[in-house]
């Protein structure tokens, strides 16, 4: 598949874009040990991963820096250091009503989440697989044979404070909801998931056959024969048996992104078909009209909203435009901003007409007016301590103009 994308100039190796945030949102390089775990696992065209530890001896500085960014550490085996929440006395309890509460809970190396219910347990289970990267926020999944089953208590990072689990109620304790493989595809960059019947959704898994975090061969595609090849070739410069995004189209690499930040899809085929360079639409199908892009929800569809945008309509704009995976740009108004200068600037494009407050350099923060973070219709998060109940807000990528937010925005730096 794509032969022509498997021969590449070795200077122009790079990870195609993937968009933020999951919002909720990874083995890489030598450092993590579980990397190694992966040495044989296939994709669903047999086509063998070599983990992205082999990525360092050619590519060690983009690979260091890979991992250190939201997408790198979407999904890691649980522990104390990937683990966000406190355990701490005082702090690790979310209290449902006088009835029923969670006990977050640390016994001889591992991490459970008890339920209790009049002061008696009635469940617990361990901490096994961290989901987010910690900067919004984290969810937790834990192994029941093998099958995987999210954890009732998540963590939200804003208010450092333990909270409900998306998609749980906050009534009730249930350990009940599964993770299914399309879950898996979107959080990790491989799991064999194992189907009973052609429309079964997938929700057992190998184990030992699970890449964690969103990582070199995500985009790039199993990196076996490529490894191989050049250790057999070491003063070959052509890379050979990889994929690179510069030799895709526009679309197939909106697609690659899309994937993933095109909020809800109706799948066509079997979790982890699709491969970077492939045509999204004949594997999944948008669950949304595509005429009502600006209506969508800003959780998880930043493609629909960008492709709404004026700005990506009347260019060849797509994700990577903005957008490099290889570097944590989390919190850099400027340096995206800088990206918008390079259109919206007096001698090409039109520029800002708003008149800045003193000491107020409009080019340094484009996207808190136009492109500001919105509460999220889907994700409602109660807090341990119930006081609290907040929308997450997430960044839309729909481009424009929104006048009260502007507003909003001005007047904070006022205060300032």
């Amino acid at each position: 598949m794509l032969k022509y994308l498997r021969t590449i100039k070795a200077r122009h190796y790079v990870i195609l874009v993937l968009i933020i945030a999951v919002c909720f949102g990874s083995t890489l390089c030598s450092s993590r040990p579980d990397a190694s775990r992966s040495a044989f696992a296939r994709d669903s065209e047999g086509k063998a991963f070599a983990g992205s530890a082999s990525c360092l001896t050619c590519h060690a500085a983009i690979c260091r820096s890979q991992l250190h960014t939201a997408h790198a550490l979407d999904s890691r085996p649980a522990s104390r250091e990937s683990i966000r929440g406190s355990f701490d006395s005082g702090r690790n309890r979310y209290v449902y009503n006088t009835k029923m509460e969670v006990m977050l809970q640390q016994r001889n190396g591992r991490f459970f989440q008890a339920a209790f219910r009049e002061g008696k347990e009635i469940q617990r289970e361990p901490f096994d697989i961290v989901i987010g990267s910690g900067r919004k926020g984290q969810s937790y999944l834990y192994w029941s044979g093998a099958k995987l089953f999210q954890l009732p208590i998540s963590y939200y990072t804003v208010l450092d404070s333990w909270c409900n689990s998306p998609g749980y109620r906050t009534d009730t304790i249930l350990f009940n909801r599964r993770v299914l493989s399309y879950c898996l595809e979107c959080h990790s960059t491989y799991a064999k998931a194992a189907y009973s019947s052609p429309g079964d959704p997938g929700d057992s898994f190998d184990p030992g056959q699970i890449i964690y975090g969103i990582d070199c061969e995500k985009c790039h595609g199993p990196g076996a024969e490529h490894v191989a090849y050049h250790k057999r070739h070491p003063g070959e410069i052509t890379g050979m048996d990889i994929i690179n995004a510069r030799l895709l189209s526009r679309q197939q690499r909106l697609d690659a992104c899309a994937l993933c930040h095109s909020g809800a899809r109706a799948p066509l085929k079997p979790a982890f078909s699709f491969t970077t360079g492939d045509t999204l639409e004949h594997f999944s199908l948008p669950e949304y009209s595509g005429d009502k892009v600006t209506s969508l929800d800003v959780h998880a569809n930043q493609y629909g909203l960008l492709t709404s945008s004026k700005c990506f309509r009347l260019s060849q704009m797509d994700c990577s435009s903005c957008h490099n995976v290889h570097v944590n740009e989390v919190n850099s108004p400027a340096l995206f901003s800088q990206k918008c200068m390079t259109c919206h600037n007096a001698a090409t494009h039109s520029t800002c007409t708003m008149k800045p407050a003193p000491g107020l350099v409009l080019s340094d923060n484009c996207i808190d007016c136009h492109m500001p973070a919105l509460p999220s219709q889907k994700i409602l998060l109660t807090m341990s301590d119930a006081s609290r109940t907040v929308h997450n807000l997430v960044r839309t990528h729909r481009i424009a103009i929104y006048p009260e937010r502007t507003k909003d925005y001005l007047e904070k730096v006022k205060l300032k």
